[in-house]
């Protein structure tokens, strides 16, 4: 009976370690408040942020209808996906390619869905997003008007080749906020060095394994650096998403679940 006992407090020790920290199929709403100058009518403003999607990963494409539903429960008033939907050795065929169409048309939110573009995203990405209704922001920029005339400013970064161009608009606006999605993290260095206020980046996945007072420890190109999920470089904030998927062989994450990021923009 002993023996038992013990048996089924292992077992219990060893499930609940499996779906807290290891399990990569369930995913966390991770939130942050982020005091900004911005005008009064974007105090609250709601930005969700998805990345490294991965599908045929340790993502479906079944599982993408649950995502677009926590999303939609959190009422953003804009939608970022920062790159990385589909793993890039799967060999997607057209009716799945239909049907994430399909789910992410179902995304909602006040304004605009944005996308910027990841390492792993092919050719077929801009179809797929663009039928989703997502604005894809490639070395571009757009405003955001909301409720008056002072808007907010958000880029769309794939390389930092040529930053001038890309943070530039034709109607040259006095935004109160300027915002970049980028996929790749490691943009930071070069991004701070610009007049941009929030950078939101995936790509990291946070290291994947992470460990006590070590974090992340699995770096690849492109996030060598900025594997975590906060820093401050000059004047710059950034927040990189630990994503959804698994971009290696290694099936598995440590301390370090799949999330989906709300940010609440509060006036200073």
């Amino acid at each position: 009976m002993k023996k038992i006992i013990i048996f089924l407090i292992v077992l219990l020790i060893g499930i609940l370690l499996y779906a807290h920290f290891i399990e990569t199929k369930n995913f966390k709403i991770t939130e942050q408040s982020i005091q900004a100058n911005i005008s009064e009518s974007f105090n609250g403003f709601k930005i969700v942020q998805f990345s490294d999607l991965l599908i045929a990963s340790t993502k479906t494409i079944d599982d993408l209808e649950e995502i677009v539903n926590e999303i939609n429960n959190l009422k953003p008033d804009i939608i970022v996906f920062t790159g990385d939907l589909i793993k890039k050795d799967y060999d997607i065929k057209d009716n799945e390619i239909e049907k994430i169409k399909e789910l992410l048309k179902n995304l909602n939110c006040t304004l605009y869905k944005y996308a910027t573009i990841g390492d792993n995203d092919q050719e077929n990405y801009k179809e797929i997003m663009t039928d989703s209704d997502f604005i894809i922001l490639d070395n571009e920029s757009n405003y955001i008007f909301y409720k008056d005339l002072t808007p907010i400013k958000i880029t769309g970064i794939t390389d930092v080749s040529d930053l001038e161009k890309a943070l530039s608009i034709s109607d040259d606006l006095d935004a109160s906020y300027n915002i970049v999605i980028t996929h790749q993290p490691d943009n930071i260095e070069i991004l701070a060095t610009y007049d941009i206020d929030l950078v939101l980046a995936g790509h990291s996945l946070l290291g994947q394994i992470r460990l006590p007072f070590i974090g992340g420890i699995i770096k690849k190109d492109g996030a060598t650096k900025y594997i975590d999920n906060y820093y401050k470089v000059n004047d710059t904030i950034m927040y990189v998403s630990s994503g959804l998927g698994i971009d290696n062989n290694y099936y598995f994450r440590l301390f370090n679940k799949p999330e989906i990021n709300l940010y609440r923009l509060t006036q200073k």
